[in-house]
């Protein structure tokens, strides 16, 4: 019986060692650094916002856990916890917005602020639950940095597209 449990341990181990971390672990924090040419991006982005008609600043490089993206588009999202006068707005990241590419098959980040929950662990924790009982976004949390200045810990959910509704409800064009 002690041969038996040692080997499953030791499968279970190299197994772990092995599989690469994904995007949306929970016992995971990712760190996305963002690097824009522009000294005044955040004054650009604000505009971009006010205006309101999705426009967003090219980045000449996103490094996800190592992984580097050129030309990805960043703006900012939200409607109550976006200002102008925040240090820290809401990010939505799009890899794919002028090249074809993804981060494990994700190509839209969607980072929260936490403005309003000064816990910082209602939306990921709400998330977690809910997958229990029904399809719902996955969560966990990004370290931000952008232009090498560390902006903070951001929520990190799964953006709710044309993937999550196929993967989760096995739609395709047809319905």
């Amino acid at each position: 019986m002690k041969k038996y449990i040692f080997l499953f341990i030791s499968l279970n181990w190299a197994f772990c060692i092995n599989a690469q971390t994904s995007f949306y672990d929970v016992n995971n924090i990712n760190i996305i650094e963002i690097f824009f040419s522009q000294s005044n991006w955040d004054q650009i982005m604000d505009n971009y916002y006010s205006q309101g008609n999705g426009d967003r600043l090219i980045a000449d490089s996103v490094i996800i856990n190592g992984t580097k993206f050129d030309s990805v588009g960043v703006k900012y999202k939200g409607n109550s916890s976006y200002s102008a006068n925040n240090a820290k707005n809401p990010l939505n990241i799009k890899l794919d917005y002028v090249k074809k590419q993804n981060y494990q098959g994700f190509y839209t980040l969607k980072l929260s602020n936490g403005d309003k929950d000064p816990t910082f662990v209602r939306e990921v924790l709400s998330y977690f639950i809910s997958r229990h009982y029904m399809q719902a976004p996955q969560a966990n949390y990004n370290k931000v940095y952008i232009n090498g200045n560390y902006v903070g810990l951001f929520g990190n959910i799964e953006s709710i597209n044309k993937k999550f509704v196929e993967e989760r409800f096995y739609s395709d064009d047809d319905n």
